[in-house]
């Protein structure tokens, strides 16, 4: 019988010993855990914002900050964060005992979406193409200079991806992008900063319209000339020409030839 072998009763009394010491430690943890023993004293901010307003952050934290340093919800605080204007993105970790560290990214508007938003406000995209609605007294000056990108829902990452690339194939004429807008029938068109219209039509694939533009960079000379004004409209939609309309005065409408082939 176990109670004959002093070597095995030994080794349980040992073990009980063991299990009981390591039930206190797990009782005195919990304890610590639940009890607001260390409260989170500070949320510290890893670097400046510009556009972020601090009020706001405090605002959409509050609620997450409960309990104590160990029990406080770090996805909550994370999410309240983001919840803000001009947040694109937050993180938050604990850093040193009883503070939380906030790490924010500022949205970087890259383009204004269409004329969408309530008054007082605007809707912007960023370089992901995702968009954020911002007040407008809390635009920086320079965003009065960006694009104006126009499409149905769900269309701004192919926006901002025909954005970047024929702003990148129009550079040898010196000309950039004021207005880039895919209507309801997904008719492409696009204004420069010159007032000039560009006509892509419906041109579903990227490589197809970068044909278009490419056309329009090689007839661009031609079109310009030593003209005081630019053309209105440049229609690249035909076949086997390019229609060009002139402000009333200047010069009649023309159609200039092209070896372009694609579609109406």
């Amino acid at each position: 019988m176990m109670w004959n072998r002093p070597d095995l009763m030994n080794r349980l009394a040992n073990l009980l010993w063991g299990l009981g010491l390591l039930l206190i430690l797990v009782t005195v943890v919990l304890m610590i855990i639940r009890l607001p023993l260390i409260p989170v004293r500070e949320v510290i901010l890893l670097k400046p914002l510009d556009r972020v307003q601090i009020e706001d952050i405090r605002a959409g934290i509050a609620p997450a900050i409960a309990g104590n340093f160990f029990t406080v919800d770090l996805k909550a605080i994370r999410q309240g964060a983001e919840r803000q204007p001009w947040v694109y993105r937050a993180d938050v970790r604990r850093q040193g005992l009883g503070s939380v560290a906030l790490d924010i990214d500022e949205q970087v508007p890259v383009a204004r979406w269409g004329n969408g938003g309530e008054r007082g406000f605007s809707i912007w995209l960023n370089r992901e193409g995702d968009t954020f609605e911002v007040a407008d007294n809390t635009l920086p000056k320079e965003s009065a200079a960006l694009p104006v990108l126009h499409g149905p829902l769900d269309t701004g990452n192919d926006l901002m991806a025909r954005y970047v690339r024929y702003s990148s194939q129009l550079q040898p004429t010196g000309r950039s992008i004021r207005q880039l807008d895919l209507s309801p029938r997904l008719s492409w068109s696009m204004r420069l900063d010159n007032g000039t219209r560009i006509e892509l039509g419906r041109e579903r694939t990227l490589n197809g319209a970068d044909e278009l533009v490419a056309t329009f960079v090689q007839l661009y000379p031609q079109l310009v000339g030593n003209r005081a004004v630019p053309p209105t409209v440049v229609d690249l939609r035909y076949p086997a020409g390019v229609a060009v309309r002139y402000p009333l005065g200047a010069t009649s409408s023309s159609s200039t030839p092209s070896d372009r082939k694609g579609k109406s």
